[in-house]
């Protein structure tokens, strides 16, 4: 008897739905939490790898002769859409919300879906051996085709996500980032070829351990600014450098944010003396809000900002700032912006 995609997908689908992360694994699952609101969900945590190699050549049979003609067919980017994915049966308690399928490996795709509910997962499935490489939300993942990732999203609002599928020696060749553009840079400097994925998006209400687990590693709600009045700004580069930046009124309660952008991770802020090491890369364009009290009054609010290179600051005085960026290139950007309360 002869299985399509769609055949051996829901079993391994079934087997994952189930899968409760080990403690073991929790480090592999976490590795890719890195803006605070999606999740990589580690293939061996939800027992997909066990059945991956199952995938292996299936996707081509959807192109034979009188294949399926649920297909309606799209651009080279935008992917076929399977008209009847949205009846299947549900992932883990996420229904159906489109699946795409595309002919090309080494091509940057686009997926626009609109989510049901606040979690969202989607799972690429390769016609051979293959590495998946995602940008959402302007950072970059990846994971072995049959890997899942969840997000966090907001119901009703249209979320796009680009995905590029290399075959696993080609996937080897590229020096993984967070920023891409690398990936961009790296398929203009190769020609696509002809190779078979889909990718498969579900979403809605989760209760899974996977879900569980992003919940956990979601940010906290962060105090607004509406309304205060700002006492200083200044912008730079992540160089490790430390910058005075004055404030045009002295002030007692502050609140203060720094936003780290295209590389940009660590801040390293000192106010009245009191110095607050601020891991603002997760964040990203959202920026990290925080309070703190002033003493007598501050007229000048320290920073010095040190890009993701950098693995973590381990001191926060200039000779151990100079120690750090040794060797290091500066990368990215910073603001900080400081508000009386």
């Amino acid at each position: 008897m002869a299985y399509e995609l769609k055949d051996l997908t829901e079993v391994m689908e079934a087997r994952s739905a189930g899968g409760v992360p080990s403690p073991d694994l929790l480090d592999g699952v976490r590795r890719r939490v890195r803006r605070g609101n999606r999740l990589r969900a580690a293939a061996a945590a939800t027992g997909v790898v066990l059945a991956a190699g199952t995938v292996i050549g299936v996707v081509q049979q959807l192109d034979g002769p009188g294949g399926p003609s649920r297909w309606q067919e799209g651009s080279a980017v935008t992917g076929a859409v399977n008209r009847a994915f949205p009846e299947s049966r549900s992932v883990e308690g996420l229904k159906p919300v489109t699946e795409r399928r595309f002919s090309w490996y080494g091509m940057l795709t686009r997926i626009t879906f609109t989510p049901t509910g606040p979690y969202t997962r989607f799972t690429t499935y390769c016609s051979k051996a293959a590495t998946s490489f995602e940008v959402v939300d302007g950072d970059l993942a990846q994971a072995d085709c049959a890997g899942a990732q969840y997000m966090l999203t907001t119901p009703g609002v249209p979320t796009t996500v680009q995905i590029a599928v290399l075959p696993v020696d080609e996937a080897r060749q590229f020096t993984m980032t967070d920023d891409p553009t690398g990936l961009g840079r790296f398929l203009a400097g190769r020609r696509p070829e002809r190779g078979n994925w889909s990718v498969r998006v579900y979403s809605g209400p989760c209760k899974s351990a996977n879900c569980k687990l992003m919940r956990r590693t979601a940010p906290e709600p962060q105090p607004p600014l509406t309304g205060l009045t700002r006492l200083g700004e200044a912008t730079g580069a992540a160089d490790g450098r430390r910058r005075a930046v004055p404030l045009n009124t002295p002030a007692k309660a502050l609140r203060i944010k720094v936003t780290c952008v295209d590389g940009a991770a660590h801040a390293v802020v000192r106010v009245a003396g009191r110095t607050k090491v601020v891991e603002c890369e997760a964040a990203e364009s959202k920026g990290v809000v925080w309070d703190t009290e002033a003493g007598g009054g501050a007229d000048t609010v320290e920073v010095a900002v040190l890009p993701a290179e950098v693995p973590e600051v381990r001191g926060t005085g200039d000779a151990a700032l100079a120690k750090a960026m040794k060797g290091v290139k500066p990368a990215g950007k910073w603001t900080l912006e400081v508000y009386a309360r």
